[in-house]
């Protein structure tokens, strides 16, 4: 009787831990529900790209991703690429359903709704060199550029016709928009230091005469030099309405004009996401072969008096070394340190302390 007294007297509380821990057990479960509501909470910032198909945990139903760049260097490949104090839009997938995948850029499309950006000497140089001009036939190379005014001044090296030696070549002239077009039409053109543009034109002669220039998005007619700004990009297209094209100490300036009638989006970033990021809401998005549904993804400058520089070919080095941290309502932060790209030495900008994550 002894022996089982102990035992009777600790019935009770045997009984109780299991009630305990399944309280517990529901109240975690019960706070997982209300974190999961958020989660799986789509918010597009244009009603336009609402979900076109039922939602799930690995589908959130929308095609493509909303995209908002606030004073960031944004590169496709190489140093091609450009800066943009702000610019609205969408990473579309070309297979309606796909996830916008980082791994597979050549399979998106950039869609601007508004917003601009601004090709400096250096990255419209690298632009030609490294895209427009980079194939074996080329008869023009090794560009390098300035901006005098309104002028484009551009300085390389010519092979006429092909054949025979290079020659230096300097060109100087204007840039303007005509339709999905930017055409930049030197009027004065040097060969070997010699005017050579008063000369052509006194016999009919047009540049596209000597040299040919036939690449995808840019085109050499007559004597204007024209670039498909939905096309001359590599790996990515870009969608959208350039209303605006001109020339400064900045370098070339594009402005994407909002369609008329159009609500302007309502993109929602963190409050401390910082002077310089790349925010990603909605839609599904695969980094790293994980794949993120129902985006929230802060890309952010490592230091607020940096610029956060991006390259969509390289984005892997330039996220490995950075640190990331997933907040309970399913946003991820990734602060970006500074990324040695093939482009100019990264600027800096001023701004106030940012107390983020």
């Amino acid at each position: 009787m002894k022996r089982l007294l102990p035992l009777v007297l600790a019935l009770p509380l045997l009984a109780a831990v299991p009630a305990w821990a399944q309280t517990a057990i529901d109240r975690q479960q019960q706070e997982l529900q209300l974190l999961r509501q958020g989660w799986f909470q789509q918010t597009p910032p244009e009603a336009g790209h609402a979900a076109s198909r039922p939602g799930g945990i690995r589908d959130s139903g929308q095609d493509g991703v909303g995209l908002l760049l606030h004073d960031v260097d944004m590169y496709f490949e190489g140093g091609i690429g450009f800066h943009s104090p702000q610019l609205k839009g969408w990473l579309l997938p070309l297979q309606a359903g796909a996830p916008v995948d980082f791994d597979r850029p050549q399979d998106m499309r950039i869609q601007v709704t508004e917003g601009e950006v601004i090709l400096d000497p250096q990255q419209l140089a690298n632009l030609f060199n490294q895209r427009i001009l980079a194939y074996p036939q080329s008869m023009l190379r090794d560009f390098a550029m300035s901006v005098d005014g309104e002028r484009l001044l551009v300085s390389g090296q010519v092979q006429p016709l092909g054949i025979g030696p290079w020659l230096p070549l300097r060109l100087s002239g204007s840039v303007r928009l005509e339709g999905d077009e930017i055409l930049y039409q030197p009027d004065q053109v040097k060969v070997l230091g010699v005017p050579a543009y008063g000369a052509m034109s006194l016999v009919g002669l047009h540049l596209d005469s000597l040299v040919e220039l036939e690449r995808p998005g840019a085109l050499l007619r007559d004597n204007a030099m024209r670039l498909n700004y939905h096309q001359v990009f590599p790996l990515a297209g870009i969608d959208g309405k350039v209303d605006a094209a001109w020339l400064d100490a900045q370098g070339l300036h594009l402005r994407f004009a909002r369609p008329a009638g159009s609500p302007p989006p309502r993109f929602e970033p963190p409050t401390l996401a910082g002077p310089s990021y790349i925010w990603l809401q909605s839609g599904d998005l695969k980094i790293f072969e994980i794949l993120i549904t129902y985006a929230q993804v802060l890309l952010k400058a490592e230091q607020p008096d940096q610029r956060l520089v991006f390259n969509l070919r390289d984005y892997r080095k330039v996220l490995a070394t950075g640190i990331t941290q997933v907040n309970e309502d399913g946003t991820f932060f990734m602060r970006v340190p500074p990324y040695a790209n093939d482009a100019p030495a990264q600027r800096l900008v001023s701004s106030a302390t940012d107390g983020s994550p």
